[in-house]
């Protein structure tokens, strides 16, 4: 069980049943000396053979609140105001229900079992719904609703009878009654918290102990709610003008992912066209290179026809002289050179010229010697034939 739950179930008749842990009861082996060595913050040390005597008065004990707001949801402390003819007094307290039954029971608080003494009872959600709504939303958020036990003397007793009587630290209270329990801010203990009424001590050191004064904390809270109050028209003014950019923001974003749009169509449709014009690149590109192939054999055919009809008039012996030229020029007739094997033919037909010129020559002058020596000799039997006749006549 938590400190403080809340029934998710809505009455009829308004009221809303919750179940508390009001304080927390401490082990009998802890007491030394009629003192005990655990207490709560106000130095309370609460036994279960004592409290049992005193579960009878949280029937019909009240519930309190000291709400700070307009709004009745926030709460500060106990809103007791003094004490008044011996009666302590909470003027500004307000009564949001009451306690219906009392127990003892273990109670997991923190992950820890302890024992405590827990109260039932229900809250009037007819006069404070909002203060009831936020106490469940609270509890649904995963917190917590701290609280704070007030204890009383008994009829037959002017004060809290203390089992060794009033001491700071470790004080055993015997015979007392809970007169009230309120939600407070400011716990003395996980458990709950304690209030001593009617006791010459008691109110001090509650004062005391919760460490400040709580009128402070109120004008603190109050203080700070009106400075929220404010900031908080102040931000609303702010969000107003910032969802105003952000709408004009949203604008300039839409009209620019519109642009986007258009630009991503225009890009695809220059792709496009750049991407026809690869192709159309591409097709030129394999034609040209077709024609220029077919232009090169073409001009290679007419080379060779060229040459073919300039070397037609020499004889096979002639074309020798160039042979090598020719043979080039029929691998390569574009870079051959006509000019350049007929030259070299000719200049192989006047070399074989000169040199039949010369053996010619050779010839007839081998010729002219022999009639030479024949002339001599014919000279020679010519002058003796005349001398016989000449010599016979006479």
């Amino acid at each position: 069980m938590a400190v403080f739950e809340l029934s998710s179930e809505q009455y009829k008749n308004g009221r809303r049943p919750f179940v508390a842990t009001l304080y927390e009861l401490q082990p009998p082996d802890c007491v030394v000396d009629d003192v005990g060595t655990k207490y709560n913050k106000n130095g309370i040390t609460f036994l279960e053979e004592y409290a049992a005597n005193t579960l009878d008065s949280i029937k019909d004990m009240s519930v309190r609140v000291e709400f700070i707001d307009e709004d009745r949801t926030m709460i500060s402390g106990h809103g007791d105001t003094g004490i008044s003819d011996g009666l302590p007094v909470f003027e500004n307290a307000t009564v949001v229900g009451h306690c219906t039954e009392g127990y003892i029971d273990d109670v997991v608080i923190n992950g820890e079992v302890k024992r405590c003494v827990c109260a039932k009872g229900t809250l009037d959600e007819m006069c404070y719904p909002a203060f009831v709504s936020s106490l469940h939303e609270q509890l649904q958020n995963g917190g917590s609703i701290d609280g704070s036990i007030e204890i009383f003397r008994t009829k037959n007793n002017k004060e809290i009878i203390y089992k060794k009587g009033w001491i700071e630290k470790g004080r055993i209270p015997t015979e007392y009654i809970h007169s009230g329990w309120d939600m407070v801010i400011n716990p003395a203990d996980p458990s709950s918290t304690l209030l001593e009424l009617n006791n010459s001590k008691g109110n001090k050191e509650e004062k005391s102990n919760m460490e400040f004064d709580m009128n402070e904390v109120k004008s603190a809270i109050q203080t700070t709610i009106s400075e929220l109050n404010s900031k908080e028209k102040e931000f609303t003014t702010q969000i107003s003008e910032l969802n105003e950019q952000l709408s004009e923001k949203e604008s300039l974003i839409t009209d620019k992912d519109a642009k986007i749009v258009e630009l991503n169509a225009t890009v695809e449709q220059v792709q496009k066209a750049l991407d026809d014009l690869k192709k159309e690149c591409e097709s030129y590109w394999a034609e040209r290179e077709a024609l220029e192939k077919e232009l090169g054999e073409l001009k290679a055919k007419a080379r060779l026809g060229e040459l073919n009809t300039a070397i037609s008039g020499f004889t096979d012996d002639e074309r020798k002289y160039a042979e090598v030229e020719i043979n080039s020029f029929n691998e390569n007739p574009i870079e051959g050179n006509v000019e350049n094997i007929l030259s070299k033919i000719y200049a192989g037909i006047g070399q074989a010229s000169k040199a039949e010129e010369l053996r010619i020559a050779e010839q007839n002058s081998n010729k002219n010697n022999k009639v030479d020596v024949e002339d001599i000799f014919s000279e020679m039997s010519i002058e003796d034939s005349v001398s016989d006749e000449d010599i016979n006549i006479f």
